[in-house]
Protein backbone atom coordinates (compact mmCIF):
# COMPACT_ATOMS: atom_id res chain seq x y z
CA UNK A 1 0.00 0.00 0.00
CA UNK A 2 1.51 3.71 -0.95
CA UNK A 3 0.71 6.99 0.24
CA UNK A 4 -2.30 7.42 -1.96
CA UNK A 5 -3.91 4.55 -0.75
CA UNK A 6 -3.97 5.81 3.03
CA UNK A 7 -6.67 7.99 4.01
CA UNK A 8 -5.49 11.26 4.93
CA UNK A 9 -6.17 14.05 7.65
CA UNK A 10 -6.44 17.46 5.46
CA UNK A 11 -4.88 20.37 6.97
CA UNK A 12 -5.06 24.13 7.30
CA UNK A 13 -1.37 25.62 8.48
CA UNK A 14 -0.75 29.13 8.18
CA UNK A 15 -2.66 29.23 4.90
CA UNK A 16 -1.43 26.25 3.28
CA UNK A 17 -3.10 22.83 2.69
CA UNK A 18 -1.11 19.79 4.16
CA UNK A 19 -2.00 16.50 4.65
CA UNK A 20 -1.05 13.80 6.98
CA UNK A 21 -1.41 10.15 7.54
CA UNK A 22 -4.57 9.61 9.78
CA UNK A 23 -2.24 5.90 10.86
CA UNK A 24 -0.46 8.84 12.60
CA UNK A 25 -3.40 9.94 14.30
CA UNK A 26 -4.77 9.78 17.85
CA UNK A 27 -7.64 12.12 18.18
CA UNK A 28 -8.43 15.63 16.96
CA UNK A 29 -8.62 17.97 19.92
CA UNK A 30 -10.17 21.53 20.20
CA UNK A 31 -7.48 24.32 21.41
CA UNK A 32 -6.92 25.41 25.42
CA UNK A 33 -4.87 27.12 27.68
CA UNK A 34 -0.87 26.29 26.51
CA UNK A 35 1.34 26.19 29.34
CA UNK A 36 4.71 27.86 28.00
CA UNK A 37 7.79 29.09 29.40
CA UNK A 38 11.24 30.36 28.16
CA UNK A 39 13.81 29.08 26.32
CA UNK A 40 11.67 26.32 25.47
CA UNK A 41 12.09 26.20 21.68
CA UNK A 42 10.09 28.34 19.61
CA UNK A 43 8.52 25.35 17.61
CA UNK A 44 7.04 24.30 21.02
CA UNK A 45 3.49 25.99 21.25
CA UNK A 46 3.56 24.84 24.64
CA UNK A 47 2.30 22.21 27.13
CA UNK A 48 -1.26 21.38 27.51
CA UNK A 49 -3.05 19.41 30.64
CA UNK A 50 -4.43 16.44 28.67
CA UNK A 51 -6.55 14.33 31.16
CA UNK A 52 -3.95 14.42 33.68
CA UNK A 53 -1.13 13.90 31.25
CA UNK A 54 1.55 16.70 29.71
CA UNK A 55 1.21 16.87 26.16
CA UNK A 56 3.62 18.81 24.46
CA UNK A 57 1.78 20.78 21.34
CA UNK A 58 4.12 21.73 18.39
CA UNK A 59 3.42 25.04 16.59
CA UNK A 60 3.70 23.21 13.15
CA UNK A 61 3.68 26.26 11.04
CA UNK A 62 6.97 27.12 13.37
CA UNK A 63 8.16 23.58 11.91
CA UNK A 64 7.55 24.10 8.22
CA UNK A 65 8.69 27.70 8.01
CA UNK A 66 11.09 28.55 11.41
CA UNK A 67 11.61 31.92 10.63
CA UNK A 68 7.93 32.37 10.96
CA UNK A 69 6.93 34.73 14.29
CA UNK A 70 4.87 32.76 16.69
CA UNK A 71 1.26 33.30 16.82
CA UNK A 72 -1.88 32.78 19.14
CA UNK A 73 -3.94 30.18 18.27
CA UNK A 74 -7.32 31.35 17.62
CA UNK A 75 -10.87 29.93 18.17
CA UNK A 76 -11.00 27.87 15.28
CA UNK A 77 -7.54 25.97 15.68
CA UNK A 78 -6.42 22.26 16.62
CA UNK A 79 -4.38 20.48 18.41
CA UNK A 80 -3.79 16.91 16.96
CA UNK A 81 -2.46 14.50 19.11
CA UNK A 82 -0.24 11.95 17.51
CA UNK A 83 0.46 8.75 18.37
CA UNK A 84 3.36 7.73 20.35
CA UNK A 85 6.36 8.74 18.13
CA UNK A 86 10.28 7.73 18.72
CA UNK A 87 11.00 9.07 22.16
CA UNK A 88 7.57 7.71 23.11
CA UNK A 89 6.62 10.81 24.30
CA UNK A 90 3.57 12.16 23.76
CA UNK A 91 2.88 14.88 21.25
CA UNK A 92 1.01 16.88 19.78
CA UNK A 93 0.73 19.33 16.15
CA UNK A 94 -0.79 23.00 16.77
CA UNK A 95 -2.70 23.77 13.51
CA UNK A 96 -5.18 26.27 12.02
CA UNK A 97 -7.59 23.90 10.96
CA UNK A 98 -8.18 19.89 10.90
CA UNK A 99 -10.42 20.39 7.81
CA UNK A 100 -11.44 16.98 6.27
CA UNK A 101 -10.48 13.15 6.06
CA UNK A 102 -9.78 11.77 2.60
CA UNK A 103 -10.09 7.70 2.10
CA UNK A 104 -7.32 8.32 -0.47
CA UNK A 105 -5.62 10.06 -2.88
CA UNK A 106 -5.91 10.18 -6.45
CA UNK A 107 -2.10 10.16 -6.97
CA UNK A 108 1.40 10.51 -5.38
CA UNK A 109 4.32 12.35 -6.30
CA UNK A 110 7.89 12.54 -4.13
CA UNK A 111 9.50 15.99 -4.34
CA UNK A 112 12.84 17.21 -4.52
CA UNK A 113 14.35 17.25 -0.71
CA UNK A 114 15.31 21.13 -1.32
CA UNK A 115 10.99 21.72 -1.33
CA UNK A 116 10.79 19.36 1.35
CA UNK A 117 9.82 22.36 3.64
CA UNK A 118 12.54 22.01 6.24
CA UNK A 119 12.44 18.36 5.60
CA UNK A 120 8.78 17.17 7.01
CA UNK A 121 7.40 17.08 3.77
CA UNK A 122 7.37 13.37 2.02
CA UNK A 123 5.57 14.68 -1.01
CA UNK A 124 2.72 15.65 -2.53
CA UNK A 125 -1.08 14.21 -3.23
CA UNK A 126 -3.49 14.39 -5.35
CA UNK A 127 -6.78 15.29 -3.86
CA UNK A 128 -9.27 16.54 -6.92
CA UNK A 129 -7.14 18.02 -9.23
CA UNK A 130 -5.21 19.90 -6.35
CA UNK A 131 -1.43 18.96 -4.89
CA UNK A 132 -1.30 19.02 -1.01
CA UNK A 133 2.11 18.66 0.51
CA UNK A 134 2.29 15.15 2.62
CA UNK A 135 3.79 15.27 6.07
CA UNK A 136 6.30 12.67 7.13
CA UNK A 137 5.32 12.59 10.97
CA UNK A 138 8.67 10.90 11.80
CA UNK A 139 10.42 13.68 9.91
CA UNK A 140 8.81 16.69 11.38
CA UNK A 141 11.02 16.84 14.34
CA UNK A 142 15.07 16.10 14.57
CA UNK A 143 15.37 13.43 17.12
CA UNK A 144 17.45 15.65 18.97
CA UNK A 145 14.37 18.28 18.87
CA UNK A 146 12.18 15.11 20.18
CA UNK A 147 14.60 14.15 22.81
CA UNK A 148 14.69 17.81 24.20
CA UNK A 149 10.44 17.94 24.03
CA UNK A 150 10.10 14.69 25.70
CA UNK A 151 12.65 16.23 29.16
CA UNK A 152 10.70 19.06 29.53
CA UNK A 153 7.38 16.63 29.18
CA UNK A 154 8.49 14.51 31.72
CA UNK A 155 9.47 17.95 34.11
CA UNK A 156 6.44 18.68 33.31
CA UNK A 157 4.56 15.72 33.86
CA UNK A 158 6.13 15.35 36.93
CA UNK A 159 4.89 18.99 38.68
CA UNK A 160 1.71 17.37 37.39
CA UNK A 161 1.72 14.69 39.35
CA UNK A 162 3.33 16.47 42.78
CA UNK A 163 0.13 19.13 42.39
CA UNK A 164 -2.30 16.40 41.55
CA UNK A 165 -3.42 17.94 38.14
CA UNK A 166 -2.82 21.64 38.88
CA UNK A 167 -1.15 24.20 37.35
CA UNK A 168 -1.49 23.29 33.36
Amino acid sequence: MGPADESHLLLDVAGSEMALPMSAVAEILPVTRFERQAPWPRILAGFMNLRGEALAVIDLAGVLDPDRPAERPDLYSHVVRLKPSRTGAPLALLVDRASDIRPRAEGFSEIDEAASANGAVAGQLEFEGRLVPRLDPERLLLLQEELRVAELAQTLQARLHDSEGAGL
